[in-house]
């Protein structure tokens, strides 16, 4: 397991996005889990996926970026069979305010940032990933750690969930600022891309890994995901007065065999770079199965809150599988 990223090693287990808030202070339920010995310090840092402005998106935060919603509406959890869905849709302050944080700036260990621009069409978008890496650019001497990007590519809570190929190529195209700075870059796709797609930006010098899975669009990849039984009336976000047009992102057990069937089909067609594998994570014997398709690293998001006692073992177990 052990293959460092453009030079950093960033460990056998990272936080999904967002699973640690910004700047890894967690969520309100992460003090309870304290509580009974169960927390995150032991793995890698990957702070909540920023846009370039602030974005209200569909979970609102007070000051201090917590939600203000102890149980937000835009999240809907089934921990009887192990999936949520999320329409969150990128609540954020903003890219300036998170960059410039003196939070990060203080970490000592390896972490990532996260981005993406919830911008209409292609030109704005490319235009405001250019004004992100400059206020990244502008603050990163200030950090003490070094960090992985994000490019998150395939959130299916925006309207814009599935760039084009040669739009991601472009922005990766963007980032020899940010690589010429030691920065590891990575991209965040779904089990929804196709391999051709991925096997090309694996070609690309400023790809050092990706990061699967993204959450899944409500409905999509009926032939292996079945919707209906999970959800016989529809996505119940959809129901929750919630001023979105989707609805929601489906994590947990339903997506670990498609993450596993996607690092295998990648691995076979000859993709040589760091793989993070995550979703539906929820056992220490799914680290296991993740690793033998042949990822470098895992990651866990949802388990945190499906199965948060299991938590402990996932983690033990990553360890254990990276000093083979």
């Amino acid at each position: 397991m052990k293959k460092p990223i453009n030079g950093i090693d960033f460990g056998p287990v990272w936080a999904m996005s967002g699973m640690l808030n910004f700047y890894s202070d967690g969520w309100p339920y992460h003090k309870i889990l304290k509580l009974i010995g169960i927390n995150f310090s032991k793995i890698t840092f990957v702070s909540k996926t920023t846009t370039l402005n602030p974005n209200a998106g569909n979970m609102p935060l007070k000051k201090n970026l917590m939600p203000v919603e102890f149980l937000p509406k835009s999240v809907y959890q089934d921990f009887l069979h192990g999936y949520a869905l999320n329409a969150i849709s990128l609540s954020g302050p903003g890219a300036k305010q998170i960059i410039a944080s003196e939070k990060l700036k203080k970490m000592t260990e390896p972490f990532q940032l996260s981005f993406m621009s919830v911008a209409p069409d292609e030109t704005e978008r490319l235009n405001e990933f250019k004004k992100f890496t400059e206020i990244l650019l502008r603050e990163y001497p200030k950090y003490k750690a070094r960090i992985g990007l994000q490019l998150n590519v395939t959130c299916p809570n925006t309207e814009h969930d599935n760039p084009e190929m040669k739009e991601i190529l472009k922005m990766l195209d963007m980032c020899d600022p940010l690589v010429e700075k030691g920065i590891a870059i990575i991209l965040k796709i779904s089990v929804e891309m196709p391999a051709l797609n991925v096997l090309r930006f694996g070609e690309h010098k400023n790809c050092h890994a990706i990061c699967t899975s993204n959450t899944v669009n409500f409905g999509s990849m009926p032939e292996k995901i079945d919707w209906k039984k999970m959800f016989p009336d529809g996505s119940p976000l959809l129901k929750r007065n919630l001023n979105i047009r989707k609805p929601g992102g489906l994590s947990g057990a339903p997506l670990l065999p498609l993450v596993i069937e996607q690092i295998k089909t990648l691995r076979k067609a000859g993709f040589k770079k760091h793989i993070n594998g995550g979703g539906g994570i929820l056992h220490k014997s799914d680290v296991d199965k993740i690793i033998e398709a042949g990822a470098d690293s895992i990651s866990i998001g949802s388990v945190a809150f499906l199965n948060p006692l299991a938590v402990p073992g996932i983690i033990r177990r990553a360890k254990e599988s990276s000093s083979c």
